[in-house]
């Protein structure tokens, strides 16, 4: 059962592939009226209630389908078509269309009634004029819901006695919200599924014009040392991805280094030359202001460091992100009870698989074995990047060779954090930046050629959103 945001981005990779989503529509509208035909098999008059959307669309072509065969069939529309393809269903239907006041007078007479009113992902109440046909459409005859019950979820929904879905059952759908369900393939590729695509911005929660400051992402960053690039750059891929304050907790060592690279960089200098066990009180008080954690760019090997890791990541409580020295000496019970998310590069993934004893097998059961073992999120980074929550799996495959450049993976670690403080799972953060960077590596070579560096590819990241 996949949740309702992901049918959204299931459309939108697939328009990426080259699919027909009219084609799609034509292929569910007709699996609506065939069931119909099925289980109502003696009903004549037929009364379609579509709305604005693309579920509109889908109820236009059942009430088209229906009425070839000869049946009585009138449309109820509660507001014109919004999608190029919702416009295009409409335009094929030959029958009259009547407005929302008319609905109650038609179904009086109906024998069944087809709800194409809203589809999934709804919030608050149901405005007008929808409340109002849901309300007739429960005091009415039988309704075969199309993909999913209006208002599904919410008071007052639809009470189908049928639901035809499609590709797959949507979060919420029980017998009890849809009474009988149908499960149709409605032609959808493996694909679209199987990877990542443009689709994954569907994920991010649009910006609030009117939030303050911290309202869209704060990153607590724990890193440097040793090093002192790595630290500024996952910093800078935090905020290119959105995020509105990045506390830096770097040792004295490199503080001074890593603030002068950027005047954006928040810079709260630990004593001495690496992370260490008498610094984690001191990152632990800004836990209740941050969304997220990001540790390990930069950080060393020290063995005090690799304990201190541990014993931070056990007694932090919110969603966190592990990346390159923060993985070297993972405890796999420092990375579970929150929405963990490891990103690490070939060799640290066969470390990981070889600290909790699994036989490395390919390299897509590896990942999935080690996301089990730790409790986590697992991005694979390499050629093509695979992403596995012990469960579910996606792969990506944008990107350019040359995002193998030194501090493409810092930046990656900083987008992954940014997306998890805006509220996404790890499995979606990780897919939603690991398409990201790869996309806006694609752009930095058609703009600065083969040789382009790790701050020109984060540059292009805000980009990349804005245009997708």
């Amino acid at each position: 059962m996949l949740p309702l945001t992901e049918f959204r981005v299931l459309d939108h990779n697939a328009v990426a592939l080259g699919i027909d989503l009219g084609e799609l529509m034509e292929t569910a509208g007709k699996a609506v009226a065939d069931a119909l035909h099925e289980r109502f098999p003696h009903a004549q008059r037929i009364i379609v209630a579509c709305g604005s959307g693309n579920n509109g669309g889908d109820g236009f072509v059942v009430a088209r389908l229906l009425a070839e065969v000869g049946l009585d069939v009138a449309v109820v529309l509660a507001g014109e078509p919004r999608s190029a393809i919702s416009q295009r269903a409409r335009d094929r239907w030959e029958g009259e269309v009547h407005p929302p006041s008319a609905l109650i007078e038609l179904l009086a007479d109906a024998d069944v009634a087809v709800d194409a009113l809203l589809g999934s992902g709804l919030h608050g109440e149901l405005r007008k004029p929808y409340g109002d046909m849901v309300a007739a459409l429960n005091n009415g005859p039988p309704v075969v819901a199309t993909d999913v019950p209006s208002g599904l979820g919410l008071p007052g929904a639809v009470q189908p006695q049928l639901t035809v879905t499609f590709h797959a059952l949507k979060e919420g759908m029980t017998e009890a919200s849809c009474g009988e369900i149908i499960v149709t393939d409605i032609g959808i590729p493996p694909e679209v599924e199987r990877y990542t695509g443009l689709g994954e911005l569907q994920l991010l929660p649009p910006a609030d014009a009117s939030a303050r400051k911290g309202q869209n992402g704060v990153v607590a960053f724990v890193g440097g040392g040793p090093y002192t690039g790595a630290p500024s750059l996952a910093a800078i891929g935090a905020y290119r991805m959105g995020a509105d304050l990045v506390p830096m907790f770097v040792p004295e060592s490199a503080a001074s280094i890593v603030a002068k690279h950027a005047p954006e960089l928040i810079v709260h200098p630990l004593p001495g030359a690496h992370f260490a066990p008498e610094h984690i009180a001191t990152v632990l008080d800004v836990e209740a202001k941050a969304d997220v954690l990001l540790v390990g760019p930069g950080l060393g090997r020290d063995s005090e460091t690799v304990a201190a890791v541990n014993a931070l990541l056990r007694e932090w409580c919110k969603p966190r992100v592990i990346d390159a020295d923060a993985l070297f000496g993972l405890q796999p019970a420092a990375a579970q009870d929150a929405d963990a998310l490891l990103t690490p590069h070939a060799g640290e993934l066969a470390r990981l698989a070889k600290a909790a004893g699994i036989d490395a097998g390919g390299r897509e059961a590896t990942v999935t074995a080690v996301a089990r073992a730790y409790g986590a999120t697992v991005l694979a980074k390499g050629p093509e990047d695979i992403i596995s929550d012990g469960s579910c799996t996606r792969r990506n495959r944008t990107g350019h060779p040359r995002l193998a450049v030194g501090g493409t993976g810092d930046v990656l670690a900083g987008m992954c954090a940014a997306a998890l403080a805006r509220g996404l799972t790890g499995f979606q953060a990780a897919r939603v930046a690991a398409w990201l960077l790869g996309t806006a590596g694609e752009r930095a070579a058609e703009l600065h050629g083969a040789g382009f560096l790790a701050t020109e590819v984060a540059a292009q990241v805000p980009l990349v959103m804005r245009d997708g």
